[in-house]
């Protein structure tokens, strides 16, 4: 049986801005001002190679079988992600210019839930986004990238770790609370539903 192993993301990956997008759904288009799914894929590869934004390669790990990529999640502490906010804008202003602010203008309620979002607290070790290939579903590909997660938040001092989900993710809530996270909270926007999960890790 081939061994699934996980690995610090590379910039090369062909499938990280994928991931990414798989993972964050119809929030893409406010993170990029359109709605178009060419300038979505471009944007988000471009987001995954270069350093210092939300998305970016320097935060993920990669889950690799016979040198594929089958999943990635990207994780970090709390206080690095809300730092990360004002650079991952900065990014996409560069990339998007004033497309960027004119959707979201249109669409200001899509953009007040993404920008008034508390993801976690400041205690907390947190996964940011998580997707795996339609193809490596059943394999426990997502179970492996949250317990490597989890030892990454120990090993850096974290005795807690957190993520969100969409409230109608029933499948994913169910492995979240298999794998020992707990509900803590609810975060509703106008345009955004999610639940707000963290797990005691030591």
């Amino acid at each position: 049986m081939n061994k699934i192993s996980i690995i610090k993301a590379s910039p090369q990956s062909l499938v990280g801005g994928q991931l990414n997008q798989m993972a964050l759904e119809y929030m893409v288009y406010s993170l990029t001002g359109t709605k178009d799914t060419s300038i979505i894929e471009k944007t988000f590869n471009k987001l995954w190679r270069s350093k210092r934004n939300r998305f970016s390669h320097e935060y993920a790990y990669e889950a690799k079988m016979q040198n594929k990529t089958l999943g990635m999640i990207m994780c970090y502490p709390t206080t690095l992600m809300n730092k990360l906010a004002l650079p991952t804008f900065t990014k996409l202003f560069e990339l998007r210019n004033w497309s960027l602010i004119k959707y979201n203008l249109q669409h200001w309620k899509e953009f007040y839930s993404m920008v008034t979002l508390k993801e976690a607290k400041n205690d907390e070790y947190h996964i940011g986004t998580l997707a795996t290939l339609p193809e490596s579903r059943g394999l426990g590909v997502g179970t492996q990238l949250i317990q490597f997660a989890e030892e990454q938040a120990v090993i850096q001092g974290f005795s807690k770790s957190s993520l969100t989900v969409k409230r109608e993710n029933l499948l994913a809530i169910k492995l979240y609370e298999r794998l020992g996270y707990q509900r803590v909270g609810e975060i509703n926007k106008p345009s955004l539903s999610l639940y707000r999960m963290s797990k005691i890790l030591v």
